[in-house]
């Protein structure tokens, strides 16, 4: 997979509890679209990716609101079947029916003989100290101006992304994404502790693992130079989860010593290629 670093030039509009990331891996080329950083809370996982999503939905009544990186009064806010933001009178709140930053009226508190109850005049609209935040967690919406005395609401929090443990490495599919995403480049190691790490870009129509490289003069994988005399070693091209072994070869005449030379992967790294970025455009005033 393709990702270039986006350093924390990239801001990202303020939400509750959450601890914005340093920078943001955003995918290149057929991997456009995705982005990989760290979510601020290690319950969401240590390193995310998502399509886009750079803060956690809502779910309402079963019906999913979506992040809008503006803000309303300060906040990031919610929308869909309704918009979940932050009021300066209310606090948090959830309506239905008002454009998203309405401030919600509560008036004509009474005691009602009849019911036994408190009730309240004004807006239908529900009202929370604070958006959930966590996976797998709830938060009561309470009735509020018409709406005081009925049946609460409930709100989740939910977040299509891959995770995984580490910054780079097999990402695992939660909250409806599907399948596994690989970030980073792969590096493998041999029983003599050397590491090698393949190449982000082709050569030829082969990539290179450090020393390790495809011959096209023998048609061969090789570490060394074959001919050499001191000797070299001959394999075939590594793979992500498997191992293969390097034999030691020398010329007939050559009274080189060696040993065959067993390479496996490892685990996953960033890369050391660079390339420009355009981070702006800029008219031309005449």
């Amino acid at each position: 997979m393709s990702f270039m670093y986006v350093p924390a030039l990239l801001r990202i509009t303020d939400i509750p509890n959450c601890t914005p990331p340093e920078g943001i891996w955003r995918g290149v080329g057929r991997d456009n679209g995705l982005y990989a950083f760290r979510p601020g809370d290690s319950r969401w996982g240590y390193s995310i990716m998502t399509e886009g999503a750079f803060a956690f939905s809502l779910v309402v009544d079963g019906r999913e609101l979506q992040p809008n990186y503006s803000t309303i009064n300060g906040y990031i806010w919610w929308s869909g079947n309704g918009h979940f933001y932050y009021s300066l009178t209310c606090g948090w709140v959830y309506m239905t029916g008002k454009f998203p930053g309405y401030e919600p009226i509560e008036e004509n508190w009474e005691y009602d003989d009849e019911t036994g109850e408190y009730k309240a005049e004004g807006d239908a609209f529900y009202s929370c100290s604070s958006p959930p935040y966590q996976p797998e967690t709830e938060v009561e919406l309470i009735g509020r101006g018409s709406n005081y005395g009925k049946s609460s609401k409930t709100a989740t929090a939910k977040w299509k992304r891959w995770k995984c443990s580490r910054e780079f490495g097999t990402y695992e599919g939660e909250d409806g994404a599907s399948g596994e995403k690989i970030f980073g480049l792969p590096r493998f190691r041999s029983n003599g502790y050397e590491y090698f790490t393949r190449s982000y870009a082709k050569t030829k129509g082969h990539y290179t693992y450090g020393r390790i490289k495809y011959s096209d003069a023998y048609g061969k994988w090789v570490i060394g130079e074959v001919g050499s005399g001191a000797g070299w070693h001959e394999g075939s091209e590594t793979e992500v989860g498997g191992s293969v072994t390097f034999k030691f070869c020398k010329n007939e005449d050559s009274q080189a010593e060696g040993s065959d030379i067993t390479v496996s992967y490892f685990d996953h790294v960033k890369g050391d290629d660079t390339t420009a970025a355009m981070l702006g455009e800029v008219s031309i005033w005449r």
